[in-house]
């Protein structure tokens, strides 16, 4: 992916945030922080925009992780959730489901820098037909946030 359809991806997510949920980071427009559990971002290790979810699309988001933590992903408001395929594993930490809902990535011991993976979730529609979306998402492992 290049990084102007990146970039553009990055501003149209960071759009679709609700007024009033939760304040957003000042250095990163679009992004959430919580001191407690809240919503789809409820690991205050992890930064990251809440996303739309929609049939057939291409989603790519940046995540921000800190070193030795992990950062959630919660998927239930696809409704029916039908699963996952790990397109791209990332080179340097893991991306698994926890359930049927929820997904993690978690960066290797240790590390810092930057990692990538994607993914196709599978849910089904209003009319009962499975679909799907495509996430690519971009991680920063961070010793600390700022």
């Amino acid at each position: 992916m290049n990084s102007a359809v990146f970039a553009l991806s990055c501003a149209a997510a960071a759009l679709l945030l609700t007024a009033g949920s939760a304040t957003a980071d000042k250095m990163r427009p679009g992004y959430k922080s919580y001191n407690a559990p809240h919503g789809l971002n409820a690991n205050a290790s992890c930064r990251r925009p809440h996303f739309n979810i929609c049939q057939g699309c291409n989603v790519a988001i940046r995540m921000g992780v800190l070193q030795d933590h992990n950062c959630g992903l919660n998927f239930a408001s696809l409704g029916p959730f039908a699963g996952q395929e790990v397109t791209s594993p990332p080179r340097n930490g893991s991306y698994s489901l926890v359930n049927a809902t929820t997904a993690v990535y978690r960066p290797a011991a240790g590390y810092v820098g930057p990692d990538h993976f994607e993914a196709r979730l599978y849910f089904e529609n209003d009319t009962g037909k499975r679909t799907y979306l495509n996430l690519a998402v971009n991680v920063r492992v961070v010793p600390h946030f700022r």
